[in-house]
């Protein structure tokens, strides 16, 4: 038992470690290049392989997960967007050996797919961010009903539901749109609290689910 309520200390905290997070998670995917010119640099860089292996990997998922948990909002695209840039980095240490004719490491290439895909996915979610934040600081509040509920797979052996909303906006049109949940007891005619973007009742970036 506590006398403080251990949820709001734990918001607190976050908030707090939250800046140092996304500086050192940056930096630790960052270090993959780094890492690399010092292994080239080497006369025999297998030799410091097996560190700077180990190093990459303690940091980027250390770093990783201290942003994972002090996040108040965990976004699947930016989860998947720093796991592409964690397995570029990774793939350009496991490549490091220089190519003969480039003199570029061999893996330099994929890894420049892997973090290109990563760049794309953060700017996505960026943009899915910046939409959120502008409706819940101005948007409109109503309720939207389920008028489809059906499983399209499972999630860690939970049944993963794909939902379709109804809701009318200020203008009387009534406008659907899809989210997805895990659990159980999902069904035609539930009612969730979201808010839309007035200014742009049509698009599904500017709807946020409040509840369920």
């Amino acid at each position: 038992m506590s006398l403080t309520d251990p949820d709001a200390r734990n918001r607190r905290v976050g908030s707090a470690l939250l800046p140092f997070a996304w500086v050192l998670a940056i930096l630790a995917l960052a270090s993959s290049p780094i890492m690399v010119s010092f292994l080239v640099g080497l006369p025999d860089p297998t030799s410091g392989f097996a560190l700077v292996f180990l190093l990459y990997v303690a940091l980027t998922v250390g770093f990783g997960l201290m942003l994972y948990y002090t996040a108040p909002h965990r976004n699947a695209l930016g989860i998947v967007s720093y796991c592409f840039a964690y397995t570029g980095g990774l793939i350009l240490i496991l490549e490091a050996v220089p190519d003969e004719t480039t003199h570029l490491p061999q893996g330099t290439l994929p890894a420049a797919v892997f973090y290109g895909i990563a760049a794309i996915l953060l700017i996505i979610y960026i943009v899915h961010s910046v939409s959120a934040h502008q409706t819940l600081q101005d948007g409109v509040t109503t309720t939207a009903t389920v008028t489809s509920a059906g499983i399209n797979g499972m999630v860690n052996y939970v049944q993963h539901w794909k939902l379709t909303l109804k809701f009318t906006d200020q203008q009387g049109k009534d406008r659907w749109f899809h989210i997805g949940r895990t659990g159980l007891g999902y069904s035609v005619g539930q009612q969730f609290q979201i808010k839309y973007n007035p200014n742009k009742p049509g698009s599904r970036l500017g709807i946020v689910v409040l509840d369920g």
